[in-house]
């Protein structure tokens, strides 16, 4: 084997490990509510709970020099998966939050960024599914007694929720809240409050936690409630101050530096805050199958073409990505299409969804016309070129009710010759076909 097959193998390697973790509350769109039970219909004493002045992120949540280091840096994961990130076919709509992963062999610890306010109901242990069912199950790790795959919602402010999922939370803290009259305890920012590590379990290679930020000031505009979770996430990046920013940025340096050599890497800028892509009459941006009522529902979530996502090459990072563009001439950009589960209703085309596709736009324009569909991982067989004959119709200067029609084709002849069909697929802009869906 030469050289440049072990590179593209050890590419095609790392792409298909560039993937992000599912979890049940984006699934469900439940948030942690503002309020505990007995304070609910007392707006005054929810305020009183904040005595605090909120200020920002003043801790990191991890130790990123640690976390960058040749120790810990995966071969095929990547160590942060930045905010604004349409790559990752389990979350075709973008995560929104960040990824940090490593392969250290010594502990990783987590810590709190900002004090925080921790409810019981913040704390959220689910089943592990690989052992059968064992929520709530201590062991030790590190010294300390602790709980895996957890979901935990910090709340700095009124406004600013600060969520870790998938961490492995110490167990004192956990019993902390439970312990407390108040039903809810207040930990400082730069709390040891658990550790970057995966379910043994889970059998994993590498270890990851999903780090983010919901600010119920912000609106993405992507439904029509203007609280859905969806609507109210934030890049991390922008709640820190500015000393911890730069302690950030100059540990990620040697990182995107090393990207930016390789040239494959399409989403890596940490300070891109983005929060939606929509843009009105045109293909570009996430769209749902308009045969399922609710596109983020735990029974649909993330089958086969329930979420697809166009991205412009514009809107790529071309610093870290240009060996790709160079090497594919003509791309127009990146379409990532569901692929979690079996489709649930009509399917685009024969076969499981590519995942990842380069998009190149043959004839017509932004709103309709024909184009060429290549699977990203070429060298992947059975992943043929698919042609689709496409149109984007809209009533309004709102991407909401922008309708996307796509009926896929094995030949160019074929697409240029055909309309459409009982077999194309409608897509719309909003997760929930009518206004009663969360």
């Amino acid at each position: 084997m030469n050289l440049k097959s072990v590179s593209l193998l050890l590419l095609l390697l790392a792409l298909m490990l560039l993937v992000g973790c599912g979890d049940d509350t984006e699934r469900s769109g439940v948030r942690p509510k503002a309020t505990n039970d007995t304070n609910s219909d007392n707006k005054q004493g929810v305020v009183d709970q904040y005595d605090w002045e909120y200020v920002g992120f003043t801790h990191a949540p991890v130790d990123f020099q640690l976390l960058m280091s040749e120790d810990s840096l995966c071969p095929y994961y990547p160590a942060l998966q930045p905010f604004f990130n349409y790559f990752i076919p389990s979350h075709t709509e973008g995560p929104k939050k960040w990824y940090l992963g490593t392969c250290s062999e010594d502990p990783v610890k987590v810590y709190l960024p900002v004090k925080a306010l921790l409810r019981d109901g913040g704390i959220r242990i689910y089943a592990d599914e690989v052992t059968g069912g064992s929520e709530g199950a201590r062991t030790a790790y590190d010294g300390h007694q602790i709980l895996s795959d957890v979901q935990a919602y910090f709340e700095a402010s009124m406004d600013v929720t600060v969520f870790f999922m998938h961490l492995t939370l110490l167990e004192q803290i956990k019993s902390s809240v439970e312990e407390s009259d108040r039903g809810y305890v207040v930990l400082e920012a730069g709390t040891h409050i658990g550790y970057l590590k995966s379910p043994d379990a889970y059998d994993m290679d590498y270890n990851v936690v999903d780090f983010g930020v919901s600010d119920k000031r912000v609106n993405a505009g992507l439904t029509e409630n203007d609280d859905h979770w969806w609507d109210i996430r934030a890049n991390p990046f922008d709640y820190f101050s500015e000393e911890v920013k730069g302690s950030i940025l100059a540990a990620y340096k040697p990182v995107y530096d090393r990207m930016a050599r390789e040239g494959t890497y399409p989403f890596t800028d940490i300070e891109d805050s983005r929060l939606n892509l929509n843009e009105n009459g045109r293909i570009w941006g996430t769209w749902f199958k308009d045969d399922l009522s609710n596109g983020f529902d735990g029974a649909v979530w993330a089958s086969d073409w329930s979420l697809i996502h166009f991205t412009k090459t514009d809107d790529l990072a071309r610093e870290t990505f240009w060996k790709y563009l160079e090497e594919h001439s003509g791309l127009s950009g990146l379409l990532v299409e569901a692929n979690r589960l079996d489709a649930v209703g009509k399917r685009l085309y024969n076969g499981r969804p590519n995942g990842k596709s380069g998009y190149y736009l043959l004839s017509g324009s932004d709103s309709s016309g024909l184009a060429k569909i290549e699977s990203y991982f070429s060298q992947r067989e059975g992943l043929q070129t698919r042609y689709l004959r496409f149109l984007v119709t809209g009533n309004t200067e709102s991407t909401l009710d922008d309708i996307l029609t796509l009926e896929a084709f094995d030949s160019h002849e074929l697409a240029k010759s055909s309309d459409f069909s009982d077999e194309a697929v409608r897509f719309r802009r909003t997760p929930c076909k009518t206004k009663a869906c969360v």
